[in-house]
């Protein structure tokens, strides 16, 4: 989660690109930001900010920062209907999503 965060955080990659890629090589139904949707974006900033603050580590702050706009957003995962993604209907379930590229 760390790394998918660090990549996304420092606009490396997307957070659709990030998913794809761990699903494709993990054969998984689900990546890292899917995860995060599940447990609550809420619940995983809590840990990643606190974990920021007493560590002091750059990294971890920026990826706090990158969660925390979701959260301020409102978009706390599955539970809000928005995190990362949409819900019910999310982007990584549909047909043909491991395919496609962000721009």
């Amino acid at each position: 989660m760390k790394s998918a965060l660090t990549l996304a955080s420092t606009d490396v990659a997307s957070v659709e690109d990030i998913d794809r890629a761990w699903m494709g090589v993990m054969g998984t139904d689900i990546g890292p930001f899917g995860i995060m949707d599940s447990v609550g974006v809420d619940t995983v900033w809590r840990i990643v900010d606190d974990a920021a603050q007493t560590s002091g580590k750059k990294d971890l702050e920026k990826n706090a920062q990158l969660l925390k706009h979701y959260v301020d957003a409102g978009r706390l995962g599955v539970k809000a209907g928005a995190g990362f993604y949409r819900y019910p209907h999310p982007p990584f379930k549909q047909p043909g999503f491991l395919e496609q590229r962000s721009q």
